[in-house]
């Protein structure tokens, strides 16, 4: 079969109309909101439907408008038609919160609608079959020649793909929305059944009354969506297992039962990732790992009873599987009083550590730590049952052989562990051994450095640990490799563990973390992995690989493990390059990396690479389809030069946070991602580097990606840039994440203080983007790099391949981008526009309150600021519009999500601009701590409104509770100032502050769903 077409990447995002109709019933017939889930009272009666459509017919109006005045914004125009209706009455901030909701639920009905496209096929039958039919066309062979035995079983027990799950902070709905939004996606609920038509309306239902925020989410929280997406993940997983031994039975029946296959794996970094992280203490790694232990082995328990009571009833059989029943119960007995004991606050307690420690290390003997010994249970129990004939005895055969395929790959946890943390905690750990004065990297001290760490390789001993030495380490890898130690020795000694370092830029960090390895006598056992992806790592990653393997103990090293992984990343190379150079950079250090396989002999070695790219266009995630997106990391042309050089490749991906997770929220879902990689991996031909004229133009290419990455390195380095990540910054989002996203300048006590865009992490870096308007990191600069060329550019984006699954990124970002929002946000902070509206405003009060918001925003240098990177990205963006519309690559015009996100920005806008209004009227006060009013009005112009609350609150109680004495012989009635609450101020100024606040982040989160993924 043929690979599937690429889906137009500005595809309507559209719900059925049905689905309207539902909502716009439900509206009509009163709020959607219940009383308990509303900031104001709810209208009488609205139809929010209505609403919307008439609100969409004024933004056509002004929209034509502005074809006539080219000054014209029909956002702002459309914000201060609300604000307008707002203040006359006619529209109420009831009704303002009702048609939140309504366009809420409408985006999360068009996401439902773009994650089934992105899906493809839902149906877990149609999914099996599919699967089935790759394989029998594998073992068919090619040119008539069916596969061998050998040849067959080489192909299902090696892996190929690797999931990987991640608590990237993109939880920008609660568990039981993204299970909604699946089920409607794939039509199926929970069990895999079709949805009736009564079962979808309840759930739209369910989606339409729900509040569309995302819930607290703490690490726990995270940890335990993220075991639901793994306990899919395997279902499906399973299902890929039966396959291949089905496949195996019709083409090898006399040797079927001797495959394990394997294919793909899962693994997890959630409370394992320490990069940047302080609040995750090395117990709640032990304890989370712990945690994934006893769900597998529960698992294990359950499937085995089920697999007994089905069996033939055969003696040794059956005492087979009891004996392996009752050496899981014991082993998820232990584990699970393990829990206890390092899930809660005894953990930091010495003696409780004491007691715990020294009851497992002396159960160590009895503990099972190593699935082999199951598997040998069950290869009996297996041999066993196929001396029987019968369907009876069949089927438990192919039971047992599931299991032994999960007990071999999973080993006796749900997911593969991957710790990480990044490279500056290494080399702090390693620096007083090697005299570390320098950067490692440093040319003066370079090799110097490497040379004596070559020397203490040589000479290091293993040395034993417990848990006293962990907690007493004080340097976070040393911990961190004895935690891992500790993990092998107590809870899985034959799985093997990823250690990830971020921020690799030299051999140097690779080769101390082996020394750690090796100290703590883990080396065999873990797989060290230097991420690339800073602009410097990307271009000397293939060196550094290369000055690796010229190292005798690392090349030691890697024929022992049987494998060499890197990791690549799109986070932070997007954002200081630019999406397109970032992917283009990465592959170009894949092939140098597989050329240098060839020139090294590496043979017998397998070579991982573990793409940690993400769910938006920001982060790589390409947002056509899962066919795009795995060939957007894994380009068909280096899986074919893998191939051709006889190099095994296992590829990994990230899915990441509540985005990621929202694909294994039900088996059906999983189901069908597990089957589009299976297609993508072994379904379909690969042609090599000659068949795509992408390959043959590497002059114009580099220009092409020089280019775009000039503009961009120039971008991060403007302050004004900066500025415009500031002016609002993630204080437009509800927090998504345990590690909370907020303004990374919160301290900054001068209003004017300049904040650069490295200041943001990649996250919320390209959700504000996306926010405002514009994804700059995705956009800008490819407009001036066609600019240089656009008859090369048309010619490239019709005949290759490759160049379009790049472009096709951009694409997307301009058909979700909408830069009158932009001007309007950038206008918002202007002086001039107040006043221009103070001077139009026939009520004098709103035309008082509209100056006294120019005399605030006068005092900061923000909006001048923001006008000059405005000027810029525009510029960029109509340049790129331009030239995709002559190229023909433009996204397809898409007046449905244009005037929505436009709607949604309008809405957000009037809601700002009453807020300004509001804290204009907060009373004066003295001086506290350095806060001025004059400086927490401004804080609230940037929409800092959760400091702003707590410090109003501190200064203007809401009620002063004070008890007269009447103990004084004399009654007194007088009541001094400061005794009288402010109970008026906070209610009328600051808890509609409040309110209102929680409307602009709803309105937000709408707009999330409107564009299909976070940031």
């Amino acid at each position: 079969m043929e690979a599937p077409m690429p889906l137009d990447p500005a595809m309507p995002q559209a719900a059925a109309p049905s689905d309207l109709e539902f909502l716009g019933t439900t509206t009509a017939k009163g709020a959607l909101l219940s009383t308990k889930q509303t900031r104001f009272p709810a209208p009488k009666a609205l139809d929010a439907r209505a609403l919307a459509a008439d609100l969409m017919g004024q933004l056509d109006r002004f929209s034509a408008e502005a074809k006539i005045d080219p000054f014209a914004n029909p956002v702002m125009l459309l914000a201060l038609d609300i604000s307008r209706r707002v203040a006359s009455g006619e529209l109420s901030p009831g009704a303002l919160e009702q048609l939140i909701q309504y366009l809420s639920a409408e985006g999360f009905l068009a996401r439902s609608a773009r994650l089934s496209n992105y899906l493809g096929e839902a149906s877990p039958e149609a999914n099996a079959s599919r699967m089935e039919e790759l394989l029998d066309v594998a073992a068919a062979g090619s040119g008539g020649d069916p596969l061998t035995f050998e040849a067959f079983q080489k192909l299902v027990e090696k892996e190929v793909f690797g999931i990987v799950i991640t608590a990237h902070p993109t939880f920008n709905l609660a568990g039981a929305q993204m299970t909604i939004m699946a089920c409607l996606a794939t039509g199926r609920d929970q069990n895999g059944k079709v949805l009736t038509p009564e079962a979808r309306e309840a759930l739209i239902r369910q989606m339409a009354t729900a509040e569309h925020a995302p819930e607290d989410m703490s690490l726990t929280r995270e940890h335990e969506l993220s075991l639901d997406a793994i306990a899919n993940i395997q279902i499906a997983i399973r299902a890929l297992y039966r396959a291949v031994l089905r496949v195996g039975r019709r083409h090898y029946p006399e040797r079927w039962t001797e495959l394990t296959p394997r294919l793909l794996t899962v693994a997890s970094w959630v409370g394992y990732d320490l990069d940047g992280r302080s609040d995750i203490r090395w117990s709640d790694t032990l304890h989370k790992r712990l945690i994934v232990q006893q769900r597998q082995l529960r698992y294990y328990l359950s499937n085995l009873r089920d697999i007994r009571a089905g069996a033939p009833s055969l003696e040794d059989l059956r005492h087979t599987l009891a004996l392996i029943e009752s050496r899981l119960a014991l082993a998820l007995n232990q584990v699970t009083d393990e829990i206890a004991a390092f899930g809660g606050s005894e953990a930091q307690d010495l003696d409780h550590l004491r007691r715990i420690a020294k009851r497992m290390h002396e159960g160590l003997p009895l503990r099972l730590v190593d699935a082999t010994e199951a598997i040998e249970f069950v290869n009996r129990g297996i041999r066993l049952s196929a001396a029987i004939d019968g369907e009876q005895a069949l089927a438990t055969v192919e039971q047992l052989a599931v299991l032994r395929a999960e007990l071999a790959t999973f080993g006796l946890g749900m997911a593969h562990t991957h710790v990480r943390l990044n490279s500056t905690q290494v080399h702090n750990a390693i620096r007083k051994a090697v005299g570390l004065d320098s950067a490692a990297d440093d040319p003066r001290y370079r090799q110097s450095y490497l040379s004596t760490l070559t020397d203490l390789l040589d000479k290091v001993e293993p040395v034993n640990i417990n848990f006293g030495s962990v907690v007493a380490e004080r340097t976070s890898a040393k911990r961190l490799f004895m935690v891992v130690a500790q993990m092998l020795k107590y809870s899985d000694a034959r799985t093997p563990i990823r250690f990830l370092i971020a921020e690799s830029e030299s051999a140097f960090t690779v080769l101390s973390a082996l020394y750690f390895a090796k100290l703590f006598g883990v080396e065999d056992r873990v797989d060290i992995s230097p991420l690339f992806e800073t602009e410097k790592a990307l271009e000397t990653g293939s060196r550094i690989i290369e000055q690796l393997l010229e190292n005798p103990h690392y090349r030691t090293y890697v024929q022992t493990r049987g494998r060499l992984c890197i990791q690549t990343g799109y986070s932070d190379a997007g954002r200081y390059l630019g999406q397109t150079p970032a992917s283009a950079s990465i592959e170009r250090l894949r092939l140098r990396v597989m050329r240098l396989f060839t020139r090294h002999a590496l043979t017998n070695v397998q070579l991982v690479i573990f793409d940690t790219h993400g769910e938006s266009i920001g982060r790589g995630g390409h947002p056509a389809g899962l066919h795009n997106r795995l060939a957007y990391v894994s380009p068909p042309a280096t899986l074919a030069f893998a191939a051709k050089h006889n190099i095994e490749l296992k590829q990994e991906v990230s899915f990441q946070g509540g985005d990621g997770y929202t694909y294994f929220v039900t088996p059906a879902s999983a189901l069908a991602v597990v089957t589009r990689i299976l297609e993508y991996m072994i379904g379909t031909a690969k042609p090599d580097l000659d068949h795509d004229v992408f390959y043959a133009k590497g002059d114009y290419i580099r220009e092409f990606f020089t280019t775009v990455k000039t503009f961009q390195v120039g971008l991060v380095e403007d302050p004004n840039y900066g500025e415009l990540l500031a002016a609002f910054g993630t204080n437009l989002l509800f927090p998504s994440g345990s590690r909370a996203i907020k303004r990374q300048h919160d301290s900054a006590p001068d209003p004017a203080a300049r904040v650069m865009a490295g200041q943001f992490r990649a996250i919320p870096h390209n959700a504000v983007l996306l926010q405002m308007g514009l994804p700059a990191n995705v956009l800008s600069g490819v407009g001036e790099a066609i600019d240089r060329d656009p008859e090369q550019f048309r010619t490239l984006f019709a005949t290759s391949a490759r160049f379009r699954e790049l472009i096709g990124i951009v694409v997307y970002g301009a058909a979700v981008s909408c830069p009158d929002a932009l001007k309007a946000y950038v206008d918002t902070l202007d002086p001039g526009h107040w006043l221009t509206r103070a001077a139009r405003a026939e009520n004098p009060m709103e035309a008082d309150d509209m100056r006294r918001i120019a005399g605030v925003l006068e005092e900061t240098p923000t909006q001048a600021r923001l006008v000059r990177i405005f000027r810029k990205l525009y510029r960029d963006y109509g340049v790129l519009r331009q030239n995709l519309e002559r190229a023909g690559a433009a996204p397809k015009p898409n007046p449905e999500l244009d005037r929505h996100l436009a709607l949604l920005h309008a809405v957000r806008l009037s809601l700002i601009h009453q807020i300004y209004r509001l804290a204009v009227h907060i009373p004066e006060f003295s001086s506290q701590h350095s806060i001025t009013n004059q400086r927490l009005v401004t804080r609230l112009m940037h929409l800092d409104v959760p400091w702003a609350l707590e410090q109003l609150a501190r200064i203007f109680p809401a009620r002063t509770d004070v008890t007269l004495d009447e103990g004084f012989g004399e009654v007194a009635t007088y009541v001094s100032d400061e005794s009288q609450d402010y109970s008026q101020e906070n209610q009328n100024i600051f808890r509609p502050i409040a309110s209102l606040y929680e409307l602009v982040r709803r309105t937000s989160n709408a707009l999330t769903q409107r564009i299909g993924f976070f940031g």
